[in-house]
């Protein structure tokens, strides 16, 4: 844990042109999200799942008293039209990337976190340049060490009911 804290500090004090992202396998693909809102990297948990959620919400975990929905990230591109992503890993294997959206904190289930990068912005290809189709969640791409990788933007995976009704389920179960 203390390795990961001190990687991020040092890929935050970076110059303006670069970014900072957390990099993770999901199945056979490798994505980033950015490192401003990643919190910690924890696996095994207990998910403890919720009745009459949709699939991708894995359910909820109480982090040092703090209780946390969890999603399944590859259920969830899937559901928002991102194509199918098939995690490799059963969920006792996983890991859960916390972050933070909206100033809520929430886990998603992720195959292996593989490393904190520092990336020059300007290498960033925006998604709209490279198809035609809309892809909101997608940021971007980025070459690294020989390595594509996709940098998603965890926001946009929620429209505001949805995000609404985690943060309900979290609360109605403190």
């Amino acid at each position: 844990m203390s390795l990961f804290s001190n990687k991020k500090k040092e890929v935050q004090a970076t110059t303006a042109a670069k970014q900072g992202a957390v990099s993770f396998v999901l199945g056979e693909k490798e994505y980033a999200v950015d490192i401003g809102s990643v919190r910690e990297v924890i696996y095994g948990k207990k998910i403890n799942p919720l009745p009459s959620v949709p699939d991708y919400f894995a359910g909820l975990i109480d982090l040092r008293g703090t209780i946390i929905p969890v999603i399944h990230l590859g259920k969830r591109l899937q559901a928002a039209g991102q194509g199918g992503v098939v995690q490799s890993l059963s969920d006792e294997l996983a890991q859960i990337l916390i972050v933070e959206i909206h100033y809520k904190r929430v886990g998603f289930i992720v195959d292996l976190v593989s490393e904190v990068v520092a990336i020059e912005k300007n290498l960033i290809q925006s998604a709209k340049n490279l198809i035609e189709q809309p892809l909101p969640v997608i940021e971007g791409v980025f070459r690294y060490k020989e390595r594509l990788i996709l940098l998603l933007c965890l926001e946009r995976l929620f429209t505001e009911a949805v995000f609404h009704q985690m943060t309900e389920a979290a609360q109605l179960t403190v």
